[in-house]
């Protein structure tokens, strides 16, 4: 390699580290302590201090080198970060061929345009890339985190991308040949190759958008429950199970004893503070497949697929007992809350207005009875 070059390249290397280092903080998240982090990468240049030396007589390119070696970072890398494995390969990598892509770049446009000032012009390329930190923090970051999440949930190929960029871009290295067709090449695969990002950046925001507006369609903005929509399409959906199969489901309407006298005396914001909470109690109540939804003011509806009447008649008390054992603070104000609980078991042509209906009618009977109260249908009969 010329004395030029690898001026250059042992100039512009701590440059280059310190970047890729800043990088890989600026798109993941660190665990560990501060002085793990340190002994990590102290000794992963100290190991590949020691290596060189010890492959020194193969007398291997200075770029091969660099690429061989500069991968050995990827140890505290996946020591040091959070994320799923792959994320991290992907990060890496991308981060490492964006380094050496601008390093690349401007070591063409140095030997094809001005050779006298070679190392005035790769040296710039690589402050400008260090300078520029900041403003990849403010407007990257968020697309790569999007993409990162989705390779977290095992869509694992989309490490492809970055290690083939980085193949793509050693090549380009290794061939040393600096012409301006060779370099509008590497241009071009560059830009598709960083489009490929884009797009994918841009699918997964779009997807991510979309779940999103599904989900407010179907919850109730302030309990984060289902909303009256979704549960009945969920009902409908079990009654047809039941048809098909005959497993008996059961409806519980519940409903907050005394929530207007709460409201009136503390205030909605008391109100709004119990609803969520009680929301909150209901969730964990109820087994994983059951269904919670918020009927409408201080009232929940909840699905309880593959359940006979004994057991919707136990869950519902198991609800009432958990909300009623609780005590919820909302600042100065220290409420106990109970529920009164209507219960119905689907029968055969049954249809959705009186499912509904014949849990809503042992509700009110509870509460004309005692409330804090569990009342099947059949008990009203």
């Amino acid at each position: 390699m010329p004395d030029s070059i690898a001026t250059i390249f042992f100039l512009g290397k701590s440059i280059f580290l310190i970047t890729n280092i800043i990088l890989l903080y600026i798109f993941l998240s660190s665990r560990q302590s501060r002085l793990f982090h340190v002994m990590a990468f102290f000794l992963t240049w100290a190991g590949i201090f020691l290596l060189r030396l010890l492959i020194r007589p193969l007398n291997l390119d200075p770029f091969l080198d660099s690429f061989i070696m500069g991968s050995l970072y990827l140890i505290p890398c996946i020591l040091i970060f959070k994320e799923t494995f792959q994320a991290k390969i992907f990060v890496f990598f991308m981060n490492y061929s964006l380094t050496q892509l601008i390093f690349l770049i401007f070591l063409y446009i140095g030997k094809i345009f001005s050779p006298e000032k070679l190392k005035i012009i790769v040296l710039t390329g690589l402050i400008l890339e260090m300078a520029s930190l900041p403003l990849i923090k403010r407007y990257v970051k968020t697309p790569v985190k999007d993409i990162i999440n989705y390779i977290n949930q095992q869509h694992s190929v989309f490490t492809i991308f970055p290690i083939l960029s980085f193949l793509l871009l050693a090549f380009y290295t290794l061939q040393k040949i600096y012409i301006v067709s060779v370099f509008l090449t590497l241009v071009l695969s560059t830009i598709l190759i960083i489009f490929s990002y884009y797009l994918i950046a841009i699918t997964i925001s779009g997807t991510r958008r979309q779940l999103e507006l599904e989900l407010i369609s179907k919850t109730d903005s302030l309990t984060g429950l289902y909303n009256r929509r979704y549960i009945e399409q969920k009902i409908m959906e079990e009654y047809k199970r039941y048809e098909r199969t005959g497993l008996e489901f059961a409806l519980v309407i519940a409903d907050i004893d005394f929530f207007k006298n709460i409201n009136d005396a503390y205030g909605h914001d008391c109100g709004d503070y119990l609803l969520k909470t009680v929301s909150e109690e209901l969730l964990k109540s109820v087994r994983t497949y059951d269904t919670v939804s918020r009927w409408g003011g201080e009232e929940f509806l909840i699905l309880l697929p593959s359940t006979s009447k004994k057991h919707g008649v136990n869950m519902a008390e198991r609800i009432r007992k958990t909300v009623a054992a609780g005590r919820y603070n909302n600042g100065n104000v220290s409420l106990s809350v109970t529920l009164t609980l209507g219960v119905y078991v689907v029968k055969s042509g049954d249809t959705l207005k009186n499912m509904i209906r014949n849990a809503d009618m042992a509700l009110y009977y509870g509460k004309r009875k005692s409330r804090n109260c569990v009342i099947s249908f059949d008990e009203i009969k």
